[in-house]
């Protein structure tokens, strides 16, 4: 009896190792992604060339910043850097500029159809809910 409990424990124990292992690996392969993410972006802001391939006639730049900074606060709170609350904080801040609201106006859809996850999902509803607001109180002032 006692070594089908210390098999059975020792079982638990390995599946829960490879469990924490495999997220500490999808976090680190989010975390690479977003540094590849963050260079591309980098690149097609130096180069109106590139920009021309990836952007509509147009579309103002300060896009590709904005998109920059939600990328960043995104794979920051896939990572646990950044809590519901700190998120909101960014998220409120960001919704302030023009360039926040612009940008999750025309692609806030895509990124929720995009999400692949719970966590993906409560960060677009966060971003969302901080855009409507402002919207909202802009309504009310207007």
């Amino acid at each position: 009896m006692k070594t089908s409990h210390s098999v059975l424990i020792a079982t638990f124990v390995g599946v829960v190792g490879i469990a924490l292992s495999e997220r500490q690996s999808r976090r680190r392969l989010a975390l690479h992604a977003e540094e590849m993410h963050q260079a591309h972006i980098a690149e097609l802001i130096a180069n109106p060339e590139m920009q021309a391939l990836w952007m509509h006639d147009g579309e103002d730049t300060n896009l590709l910043y904005a998109n920059r900074l939600i990328s960043f606060l995104s794979v920051k709170f896939r990572a646990g850097l950044l809590n519901r609350h700190s998120l909101r904080v960014q998220a409120k801040w960001l919704m302030e500029r023009t360039a926040g609201r612009a940008y999750w106006q025309k692609f806030g859809g895509f990124r929720e159809d995009e999400a692949i996850d719970r966590t993906d999902r409560t960060f677009n509803a966060i971003l969302s809910d901080e855009y409507h607001a402002l919207a909202d109180e802009d309504a009310v002032t207007a």
